[in-house]
């Protein structure tokens, strides 16, 4: 079920926007209906030079996702495991926690973004954060990676990672890697997948974040979806936030590796809650480049800014 509701015109005090004239910004309210588990949260998105959609992180072409219950959580059946998969190469880029303390999984994307310009999946797991559990929680990382990429038929440098849970608990492997079959056997690039993937993902959330936006850029229609979950610990700089961004625009990386750093800097690293910064706080963005629009290489063309402000309407979950 999707429903937009739109809301009165308000006038806007500052200058006009080189992308788009008027002066009123309408905003729309769209709620998506996700599941009996956890209702999907109102996405309040601005008018803008793009048009929302239903899909999330499946909406761009070249995408799958999928999520289960694989047994992670401590207690409760809510699904605890997604997989968001490319069906090529994408362009890779990401943001993490500025905690000394890094889990894990961040230390481990961190490491694959500096050796790869490339990844073609994000695996993510609710239940344990497996941050400050040393080096047998990086191992656990590496074990989970590696199966990943077995059932994908992938090299596991392609494949990026993201926990959230409880801080001080290991992943529970042997439930994660009896469930990948079945994860990977459910991915699909309907609503219902990035539906799924968004519930999963969430821990003490009471509701689901996810939202997709399409536009032109150079006569080509992009999309650009993402799914993030956050609760409680949001501040500073994306304390315990976790996301995924997905588009299907052609981008050079270190284009896209900007662009991803600038919309969390606009969004995620400005909410506040409680003072804290978590250790698990991962935005993981791939670009698919499947829509065949113009290469963007430069962030200062028309094309980039197009781009950018479609990043930043995302950003709004």
């Amino acid at each position: 079920m999707y429903e937009c509701l739109r809301f009165p015109a308000i006038p806007l005090q500052g200058p006009k926007s080189k992308l788009w004239s008027s002066a009123r910004m309408d905003f729309k309210c769209c709620v998506v209906s996700v599941s009996n588990v956890i209702p999907a949260a109102p996405i309040y998105l601005p008018e803008g030079p793009w048009t929302q959609i239903p899909g999330g992180v499946t909406a761009a072409q070249g995408f799958k996702a999928a999520g289960i219950y694989g047994g992670l959580r401590a207690k409760g059946d809510k699904p605890d495991l997604a997989l968001v998969t490319c069906d090529v190469d994408a362009t890779s880029a990401g943001s993490f926690t500025t905690n000394v303390v890094a889990a894990a999984p961040v230390l481990y994307c961190k490491n694959a973004l500096n050796i790869s310009e490339t990844a073609r999946a994000v695996l993510i797991n609710a239940g344990q954060a497996n941050a400050a559990t040393g080096d047998a929680g990086y191992q656990d990382v590496i074990e989970c990676v590696n199966a990943v990429a077995k059932l994908l038929k992938m090299g596991p440098e392609e494949v990026l990672i993201e926990s959230t849970g409880v801080i001080g608990h290991r992943i529970k492997k042997g439930a994660l890697l009896e469930s990948l079959p079945k994860l990977v056997n459910s991915l699909s690039s309907s609503v219902q997948g990035a539906d799924s993937a968004a519930v999963a993902i969430t821990t003490t959330d009471l509701v689901t974040k996810s939202v997709a936006v399409e536009s032109q850029v150079g006569g080509k229609t992009i999309t650009i979806g993402g799914m993030a979950k956050g609760s409680g610990m949001i501040h500073p700089n994306m304390a315990t936030m976790l996301g995924v961004i997905t588009t299907d625009a052609v981008v050079t990386s270190d284009v896209w590796r900007k662009m991803v750093q600038v919309a969390v800097n606009r969004s995620f690293n400005q909410i506040t809650v409680d003072g804290d910064t978590s250790t698990n706080d991962t935005v993981v963005a791939l670009a698919s480049g499947l829509s065949g629009s113009p290469r963007i290489s430069s962030l200062e063309s028309d094309e980039a800014m197009q781009l950018q402000a479609c990043l930043d309407a995302v950003r709004g979950i």
